[in-house]
């Protein structure tokens, strides 16, 4: 479930960052390849980590454009409760 939820958030956060191309440019465009990538990654080790660490740099983003740093605030938020969430649910699942 972990998994899924993360995945959907990086793949809504790739759709808002290609907008955002408009703004900004490249770097908006390059973090929005990275989002899809690291959703085709999460099953693999490290996967949550890139997930991480693309999060990280949308945030840095903001250096370019306030707007970008909201934008990126609101979905590192939506990833650590997806992730939170996910986890709590897969932890569910196994006891069962």
């Amino acid at each position: 479930m972990t998994r899924g939820l993360c995945s959907a958030i990086l793949v809504f956060e790739a759709i808002v960052l290609l907008m955002g191309m408009f703004v900004i440019g490249w770097p908006a465009g390059a973090l929005a390849a990275a989002c899809v990538v690291a959703a085709g990654v999460l099953g693999r080790p490290g996967g949550y980590g890139f997930g991480h660490v693309v999060q990280a740099a949308i945030i840095g983003l903001g250096a370019l454009s306030l707007s970008m740093l909201f934008v990126g605030l609101v979905f590192a938020a939506l990833w650590v409760a997806a992730y939170v969430v996910g986890l709590k649910i897969d932890r569910d699942r196994a006891i069962r």
